[in-house]
């Protein structure tokens, strides 16, 4: 299917089903709405399920809902909008890192303000606890998942984190009772993250989502959610801004998880420090 056809032309060169027209007369009567909203929003305001989004998505020739909805914003949105909505074509060098650093502890504010400390601490708790920590996440996510991977090793707890999707799966699903699988993920529809989820709650083990605001698959199949704001722009994901507020997050786990055990995280932190002075100056 041409990919440069709207999601009209495509919705007209293919035999719908109800519910996909009804998807399709759900947009043409609210316009760009759904652009900033997760799947699980957008099925639930159009009265379908979640997998006939999928389904309708995949029949007009997308990956998935985020394939959906990237391609309908270079049709609906204004191009000098699509990379972020605060940043005109006329700001000079200056007001760009204005506009990007305010964007950026605008979020931080306002993930701060989301945040249950109680749930942080049951999260801890967990986490200080665990038998086995295991992080998921695809693509800049992933990158978090490494980010935290080395801080929560500097306090003394053991955390595996795995590249390969495949061997992702593989270790969720040997996370057993007293194990805490963490999954990283912005939209909450990842399908890959979402699996690693499951895997981790059949063998039995604590599972947290740090994820958007709003419902989505994962955080409504997580034991407990921690949920990150961002901009309000179409690539959410790709969003610096939302790394960085994930990145705190974790930061302030560590913080807490390290002072319930403070002198065994003190010598852990001095134990991996040593092990790695040899590499610096």
């Amino acid at each position: 299917m041409n990919t440069e056809l709207s999601y009209e032309e495509r919705a007209a060169q293919v035999k719908l089903t109800k519910r996909e027209q009804k998807i399709v007369d759900f947009i043409k009567q609210n316009g760009d709405s759904f652009l900033n909203e997760t799947i699980t929003e957008f099925s639930e305001k159009a009265g379908v399920s979640d997998a006939t989004m999928v389904r309708f998505c995949k029949h007009l020739g997308y990956k998935g809902y985020q394939d959906f909805k990237v391609n309908c914003a270079r049709q609906m949105l204004p191009k000098e909008t699509q990379i972020s909505p605060g940043l005109d074509q006329g700001d000079d060098s200056s007001v760009i890192c204005s506009k990007v650093f305010n964007s950026e502890m605008s979020v931080l504010s306002r993930t701060l303000l989301e945040i249950d400390i109680k749930v942080l601490e049951q999260i801890a708790d967990k986490l200080k606890n665990a038998g086995r920590i295991a992080l998921f996440g695809t693509g800049g996510s992933l990158n978090v998942a490494k980010d935290a991977l080395h801080k929560f090793m500097k306090i003394g707890l053991m955390v595996y984190v795995y590249e390969d999707i495949d061997l992702q799966h593989m270790a969720a699903s040997l996370l057993r009772d007293g194990d805490v699988a963490v999954v990283i993920s912005h939209s909450g529809s990842n399908v890959s993250s979402l699996r690693c989820l499951e895997l981790a709650k059949e063998g039995g083990a604590f599972t947290v989502a740090l994820t958007g605001l709003g419902k989505n698959p994962i955080s409504r199949a997580a034991d407990l959610t921690v949920h990150i704001a961002s901009e309000k722009t179409i690539y959410q994901s790709e969003s610096v801004s939302t790394r960085i507020a994930q990145l705190a997050v974790l930061d302030a786990l560590v913080g807490i998880a390290a002072f319930e055990d403070y002198d065994n995280s003190y010598e852990a932190a001095m134990a991996t420090r040593r092990a790695t002075s040899h590499r610096k100056f």
